[in-house]
């Protein structure tokens, strides 16, 4: 399978930009996470085995639960991407849909959208989709998810920021792709 999936140009009936995840980063976030997940077991092992001997082996047993949960969240997220590979960035002519992390915001119409910059945030780069009104899109992500999105959107300043580590086309130039196919868009779709 192609990590990049093209039918036309932006602007020509039928256009589709399909961006598939980075196979290599997944895979190494499904083995770290498995890894972890290990030490998780090992540690609940040892912890139930120490339990009459250790007055603290409780806390260990639940350290190491609270681990394999949380990195169990991971593994099923990365097999699922591996082995029922889907796009995690899709263009068309109607706009972009976001589908490269947990909190993504799904569709977003051209109409709703003033830009898009490739940046560099620490040492990762990543593309900010730089939205005409935020607050629009904030509105329709209810719960714990909204709320990750307002405190992405107080820190970076747009709640759609998609990491290089998600996606396999790199980060410029799948700026300037949404940055033409937002120009090129049909008016009125």
């Amino acid at each position: 399978m192609s990590t990049v999936q093209r039918t036309g140009r932006p602007g020509e009936p039928g256009y589709l930009l399909a961006v598939y995840p980075n196979r290599i980063r997944l895979v190494l976030m499904t083995l770290g996470a498995l890894i972890f997940i290990l030490f998780g077991l090992t540690m609940c092992y040892e912890a139930v085995t120490a339990m009459s001997s250790a007055p603290r082996a409780g806390v260990f047993l639940a350290l190491g639960a609270a681990g394999i949960v949380f990195f169990g969240t991971f593994l099923v997220y990365g097999a699922l991407r591996l082995f029922k590979p889907k796009p995690v960035v899709l263009l068309d002519n109607a706009g972009l849909r976001d589908h490269a992390s947990l909190t993504s915001v799904g569709f977003i119409g051209w109409h709703d959208i003033a830009g898009a910059v490739a940046d560099t945030d620490g040492t990762q780069r990543v593309l900010s989709i730089v939205l005409v009104d935020p607050d629009k899109v904030l509105s329709r992500v209810p719960g714990f998810k909204g709320l990750l999105l307002r405190t992405s959107t107080r820190m970076t300043g747009t709640p759609v920021n998609i990491s290089q580590t998600t996606v396999s086309m790199p980060v410029p130039q799948l700026a300037a792709e949404i940055r033409l196919a937002a120009e090129k868009a049909p008016r009125g779709v």
